[in-house]
């Protein structure tokens, strides 16, 4: 039985907006400009690549990060592709944080950490996240919508 989800998107977070919406302007400026100048069937071959990865950054702006809680696991899903299983025996201590994300993790998203010593990130959004340390010292920054939800669920669960 599931006690607790959330499910948030990349696409809530302003500064993703600015950042995709640029990044596919500039793809789209480049492949333009390099189809441009190539030869007759360069072209059209610029045009098809670079219509490819807008397409594939533009699908990344959909990513979802669901967050669920049951009786022995929290399960992190980014996307469908990146999954990570805590078991709740395995959490020592939880707590909320503010962090920056930029500056902590370089971004939102399936992050290590550069400053953080044995710290993963699993965000989309804001600057405050539900921080996990598990066993062994590592710590783990979920990034949901209802933290204090979260943690009254984690701190039940692993009698905290």
């Amino acid at each position: 039985m599931v006690a607790f989800r959330s499910r948030e998107y990349l696409h809530q977070n302003p500064a993703a907006r600015w950042m995709l919406g640029g990044a596919v302007l500039l793809c789209a400026v480049a492949f333009a400009a390099g189809g441009m100048w190539g030869e007759q069937g360069e072209s059209a071959t610029a045009w098809a690549t670079g219509a490819v990865v807008v397409a594939a950054m533009t699908s990344l702006f959909w990513a979802s990060l669901t967050v669920t809680v049951d009786h022995t696991h929290v399960r992190v899903s980014l996307a469908g592709l990146v999954r990570k299983e805590i078991a709740l025996d395995d959490i020592t201590a939880v707590e909320q944080r503010a962090y920056r994300p930029i500056k902590d993790f370089g971004g939102w998203g399936w992050r290590w950490s550069h400053r953080l010593p044995n710290a993963v990130a699993y965000t989309t959004r804001g600057d405050s996240a539900v921080v996990l340390t598990v066993r062994g010292g590592g710590e783990v920054y979920l990034g949901v919508d209802d933290e204090a939800a979260l943690l009254d669920v984690l701190r039940a669960r692993i009698g905290a």
